[in-house]
Formats: structure tokens, C-alpha cells, sequence
């Protein structure tokens, strides 16, 4: 088994807990600006609307690289792989301006500098 399998794999296995009442699938990402392969693990806990992840490996493009450590995770865990590609951005969203849930207690709106406030 190949270095990075055996990392991702003990990643995996740190990150997945069995938590009762959560779901839990691995992404991976075929990131065409950084050349590499993200592989990470999402869980969501009962209803709740947070998604949390986990990156178990930055894996760079190298020929039959990916191939071999995907294989790897297939023959170790049956959750569900779901793909993504930085070519295909799923949506674009506007910029969260108002979170109260996350801490953002006021608006995050840009406002300019008042070009008068810094003179003296």
C-alpha cells in the first residue's frame, strides 16, 4: 500500500467516529487551480443544518497516483463518494453579510473609507 493511502486511510479512521445519528460520505475534488486531488470527509449530525469537513489528504496529479490511492479507499470504507471539480462550481453565491448563528453579530457589508476620516 502506497505512503499516502496509508495517511489517508489513518485520517479516515481518525475522523470517523460512528456517532450515532450522523450521516457521514466522502468528497473528492479534482482541483484544477492547485493540481491536486482534495479528498475529505463530510458529516452532518441529525437535522442540524452545519456540515462539517475534514481533509484526510492533498494528493498532487501524478500518474496513476489517484488511481491507486482511490482504489485503496474503496476496498476500506462503503460510504458514498460524491465528485466535484473545479471546473464545474456547483453555484455561485453572494458573500454572507449577516450571520448572527456564526458570530456575525452586525453586517459584514463592505462599506468604503471615508476618504476625509484619516486627515488631521
Amino acid at each position: 500500500m502506497l505512503q499516502e493511502s496509508k495517511l489517508l486511510l489513518d485520517r479516515y479512521d481518525h475522523y470517523f467516529t460512528r456517532e450515532p445519528n450522523t450521516r457521514y460520505w466522502l468528497v473528492i475534488v479534482n482541483n484544477h487551480y492547485d493540481q491536486m486531488y482534495g479528498f475529505f470527509l463530510y458529516s452532518q449530525k441529525g437535522q442540524e443544518v452545519t456540515i462539517y469537513s475534514h481533509e484526510l489528504l492533498a494528493l498532487p496529479f501524478a500518474k496513476g497516483l489517484y488511481s491507486q490511492v482511490y482504489r485503496d479507499l474503496q476496498d476500506y470504507s462503503d460510504l458514498p463518494v460524491e465528485y466535484r471539480d473545479t471546473d464545474d462550481l456547483v453555484e455561485n453565491v453572494p458573500a454572507v453579510e449577516f450571520d448572527p448563528l456564526h458570530g456575525h453579530r452586525h453586517s459584514t457589508v463592505y462599506l468604503p473609507e471615508d476618504k476625509n476620516s484619516h486627515e488631521n
